[in-house]
């Protein structure tokens, strides 16, 4: 029985122990596949995170099948520099690249007649890559470096990632296809290809063009210290022999000094190379442009979008807004009204001998017109306010010719019409009654609100007028007073959203008459916001960018593939269609410019039009801005600063814009501008805008916001009963065969002065002493 008590407990122990064990192993054995699944998501998850990064790199990668299209020594898009053209596609503006220095492909094979010369391929390796020739394309230990390091990947980030922004993807996808292009194309290929396209400074691609720029060679035949020169310029290209000779010299020395301490050449080749005088090129005159400007703006403007670099590589057509024939016609036109300004002789044709028309429509100077200085400047832009773009446009312009520059002016008196329409828009109206007086220095010596700027240029005044005469005949003292009530950076603000762009940051009360700058592109399409009724029209180059005149139909390859497309306008409303148009009818209205300009004058052209002149405080500048419905002209002339005491007057400029807007006129329609709703027109008292009354000496035709007319009489005119032996108010007591009835110009306090200067008849203050009766005889 203890034999069996002692067994049992003994299987019992065994069984417990047994079932311990099975335990622990099921415990390991779900631990292991747990272990194991984790594992597997951990790789699955690796897998499908590496695949997505993969899936970024080469998504929209670029095929590396286009370095042989853009290449090819025929066909090769890159083989042709960018040109800009006409509207028309016929007439070449401008092309980048060096006149009389075609681009070409010269191969690296030593059997062929036109071949890369050695000594340029040892350079270029032994500086930039002396593993070349077993490099797979890349460098392991480079991966992440934003700057390509080896020929394959310089060529890459040049042809196919220009447009990529810098970052770790791109570093990645510049390996890749570096890499792919090396397997597939060889390292002889992609060297050649490397060599007929790295830039070289100044629009030299390629090897031979560049050796046929700075050496007046061709690449096959160069020597050590020629290629060291070169490659130099292509490290850094704008230190190139032309543009900075002692610099380029400089790094061709480092070059060789480089190539010596790597052994690619000897202390023997390195003396000989350093000691050799190298015979550089003399930079040429560059190619004459028809619009040197014009082409100018065009290609900063592209290379907002595409870059200075991809333009300058080549391979691009620009088919410009410029009207070619307009173009001529205009500098023609200009440079004649300079000659006669400075006393030269005129030549008053065109580059094919054939007369220029428009000049014949210049009005004759008066012979008493002072000779102005040769090294004046005129400018001048012609667009079409439907659709914005830039017909013609004329650089900094003098008797010897246009500069590719457009410079800036100051704005002076053009800005009038900005300022009144902002008070338009705040109750205002062209029948707004002005004072156009000599501000009261000294009573309001303490009032922000009075600037000595507010006078009148030539030292004259008017005394009360509409708000239509002062705009269209350059009166400032009102204008500058509203700009001083409504406050100047809000009135600037509202100019720049009407094409005025470089004014958006101003706070000067002062420009009407000095300071600022503005480009009369700007000025242009500014104008063309009255011509089109409130809108602003033109193109934007950038999303997101600013709305700017058109300058650009297409841009498109030589193969075709179009890459913008501007010829459809983008239009804004900026300006309420009422709003614009009372600014339109005041710079329309021909009788209110004849008190300054006289009848007839050059802003009349015998069709619906709007014009204004400019000036800025000296004499110094001028300016004419006008349009029609299809035509908006700006003019400016300007003599330079601190030379003589010679000025210009407004008919100088005015005379050009006449001449032009006749020219461009003549063979379309004389239509004017519809009158939108919201416009009512009332007869108002001159120069109150007030309803007329009795006493009112003359009645006027006035337009209004719809809403806005005026409710009270007139109250500048008032009729007084005077006694005309006293010269007194006549009373009761004043016998009525001796009260005659006067009217007079009851002026406020602060045109006192001015009244009392211009001997302005004012009506009397003190009333007739009641007079006693005659004495009775019978008293």
């Amino acid at each position: 029985m203890r034999h069996i008590q002692l067994y049992s407990l003994v299987s019992r122990r065994q069984h417990r122990k047994q079932a311990t064990v099975q335990s622990l192993r099921r415990r390991l054995g779900r631990f292991s596949l747990g272990c194991g699944a984790v594992s597997l998501l951990a790789l699955g998850a690796c897998i499908f995170g590496l695949s997505l990064v993969y899936a970024s790199l080469v998504d929209h990668l670029p095929s590396i099948s286009k370095v042989p299209v853009l290449l090819n020594p025929d066909t090769g898009l890159l083989m042709q520099p960018t040109r800009f053209y006409d509207r028309s596609g016929q007439k070449l503006l401008y092309s980048l690249d060096n006149p009389g220095i075609p681009r070409r492909y010269l191969s690296l094979d030593p059997t062929k007649e036109n071949h890369l010369s050695p000594e340029l391929v040892r350079v270029t390796l032994g500086m930039i890559d002396p593993n070349f020739w077993s490099s797979p394309g890349f460098r392991i230990q480079q991966l992440t470096s934003a700057q390509p390091g080896t020929i394959s990947e310089r060529l890459v980030s040049d042809l196919l990632l220009w447009q990529e922004p810098q970052g770790l993807r791109r570093s990645l996808r510049m390996r890749l296809l570096a890499a792919e292009l090396i397997a597939q194309y060889g390292h002889i290929q992609v060297l050649e290809w490397y060599l007929n396209s790295a830039s070289y400074g100044h629009l030299a691609f390629g090897a031979d063009s560049a050796a046929r720029l700075y050496l007046e060679k061709s690449a096959v035949r160069l020597n050590l210290s020629e290629a060291a020169l070169l490659f130099a310029a292509s490290q850094s290209p704008a230190l190139n022999p032309l543009d900075a000779p002692s610099e380029a010299l400089e790094r061709q020395r480092q070059v060789l000094e480089g190539l010596r301490s790597r052994g690619v050449i000897t202390q023997a080749e390195f003396q000989r190379a350093v000691s050799e005088k190298l015979l550089l090129a003399q930079a040429s005159d560059p190619a004459l442009s028809p619009a040197a400007a014009f082409s100018h703006q065009v290609l900063d403007r592209l290379a907002m979008r595409f870059g200075l670099d991809r333009l300058e590589r080549g391979g691009l057509r620009v088919i410009t807004t410029l009207d070619y024939e307009l173009q001529l016609e205009l500098s023609c036109l200009v440079r004649t009204q300079l000659a006669r300004l400075t006393g030269e002789s005129e030549d008053s044709h065109l580059p094919d001998g054939n007369p220029c028309v428009s000049t014949r429509l210049l009005p004759t100077l008066p012979p008493s017109e002072t000779v102005l200085p040769e090294n004046g400047t005129a400018s001048a832009v012609v667009l079409d306010p439907q659709t914005g773009q830039v017909l013609a446009l004329l650089g900094d312009t003098t008797v010897e010719g246009e500069a590719s520059l457009l410079t800036p002016r100051q704005p002076g008196s053009l800005l009038t019409p900005f300022v009144a329409v902002t008070g338009f828009a705040r109750g205002m109206g062209p029948a707004s009654l002005t004072w156009d007086i000599p501000p009261d220095l000294s009573e309001n010596a303490e009032s922000e609100s009075v600037s000595p700027l507010e006078v009148n240029l030539d030292g004259k005044y008017q005394g009360p007028v509409r708000m239509r005469m002062a705009i269209a005949n350059d009166y400032l003292t009102p204008q500058a007073q509203l700009l001083n009530q409504m406050g100047a950076s809000s009135i600037w603000r509202l100019s720049s959203e009407l094409g005025l762009s470089s004014l958006a940051d101003e706070t000067s009360a002062g420009l009407l008459y000095k300071g600022g700058s503005v480009s009369p592109l700007e000025m242009a399409q500014a104008y063309g916001v009255f011509a089109s009724q409130g809108n602003r029209v033109g193109q934007r180059l950038l999303q997101g960018g600013d709305l700017q005149p058109a300058t650009v139909l297409y841009v498109e390859d030589s193969a075709g593939t179009t890459w913008f497309d501007g010829s459809q306008a983008e239009i804004q409303t900026v300006l309420s269609a009422p709003l614009a148009y009372l600014i339109h009818h005041v710079l329309g209205d021909a009788t209110a410019r004849w008190p300054s300009l006289g009848y007839p004058n050059p802003l009349e052209i015998g069709r619906p039009s709007a014009a204004k002149i400019g000036q800025v405080e000296g004499g110094r500048q001028v300016w004419a801005a006008g349009y029609t419905p299809q035509r908006v002209a700006v003019f400016s002339l300007t003599l330079p600063t601190g030379r003589g005491s010679e000025q210009l007057q407004p008919r100088n400029v005015a005379g050009m814009w006449h001449a032009l807007m006749q020219y461009v006129s003549h063979d379309q329609p004389a239509v004017d501008w519809p009158e939108p709703a919201g416009i009512s027109h009332v007869e108002v008292c001159d120069p109150s805008g007030q309803l007329p009354t009795s006493a009112c000496p003359e009645v006027v035709s006035e337009v209004f916001l719809t809403g806005s007319e005026p409710t009270a009489p007139d109250s500048l005119y008032r009729d007084f009963q005077i006694n005309r032996e006293t010269g007194r108010l006549a009373t009761v007591f004043t016998p009525p065969a001796l009260i005659e009835e006067k009217t007079f110009l009851v002026v406020p306090p602060q045109a006192r002065t001015w009244a009392q200067t211009t001997e302005l008849p004012v009506p009397p203050e003190s009333y007739d002493a009641i007079q006693p009766p005659d004495p009775s005889s019978a008293v």
